[in-house]
């Protein structure tokens, strides 16, 4: 965020203004206060102001919206990670993401404990009630079917392996929603790769585990490249 064009008060204000967000001032979807008491507050002039949140939208912490005013996009500073997560192309994604969850299996077959179980249970089962809906909500069962990939990788108890899944997972949502809803995924009701996965993870089968995760992912990078 540092610029060698920036005055020193424009990176002041853009260090304040970092750390309020950072430290919850205005929450995630908020509107930043106008240009005239933020200048107030920081005891800098409006153009410092302007400057300053014109490099904080540069950086992904807010976003301008013409008539609207600034508005808080992340209370963190993005990673070199995240920002090559967003522009990867989904097979892209979903080819890590099947390495990732590969290891995880083979983690959570040994390590899982019986809260592991009893949360990836309940999330295959919400789920399945999301698959036998009448009207099957795209979105909804994206979130669910994350919920117990994420469960899965969380039974690996791996910080770092669940940190990249939720990466992953939040780059992949919006076009996996949009695959449900053509019925790209219209099998999904005669799924079996997630059951097997399951009783594999429960049963402490890591190569099982491991065939069930490829039977799952593999399937969707052929979906995601017929598009």
């Amino acid at each position: 965020m540092k610029s060698l064009k920036r005055s020193p008060l424009v990176d002041l204000a853009v260090t304040q203004l970092t750390e309020q967000l950072a430290a919850g001032t205005w929450p995630e979807g908020t509107a930043l206060p106008g240009e005239v008491r933020l200048a107030e507050e920081l005891g800098v002039g409006r153009s410092t102001i302007r400057e300053a949140t014109r490099a904080l939208v540069h950086a992904g912490l807010l976003e301008a919206r013409q008539g609207s005013g600034t508005y808080v996009l992340s209370t963190t500073t993005p990673t070199s990670l995240d920002s090559s997560v967003q522009h990867a192309r989904i097979i892209e994604i979903y080819e890590v993401r099947e390495a990732l969850e590969l290891q995880a299996a083979i983690l959570a077959a040994a390590r899982r404990t019986d809260a592991d179980i009893a949360e990836m249970t309940r999330a295959l089962q919400a789920r399945d009630e999301q698959v036998d809906a009448q009207h099957l909500n795209p979105a909804a069962f994206v979130d669910l079917d994350f919920r117990f990939h994420r469960a899965v990788v969380a039974a690996a108890h791996n910080e770092l392996l669940l940190t990249l899944f939720d990466s992953l997972a939040a780059a992949a949502r919006d076009t996996l929603a949009t695959m449900v809803g053509e019925q790209l995924l219209a099998d999904i009701d005669v799924d079996t790769a997630h059951r097997d996965l399951l009783e594999a993870v429960i049963s402490g089968d890591p190569l099982a585990a491991e065939h069930a995760v490829k039977a799952n992912i593999d399937r969707t990078i052929e979906q995601a490249a017929s598009r």
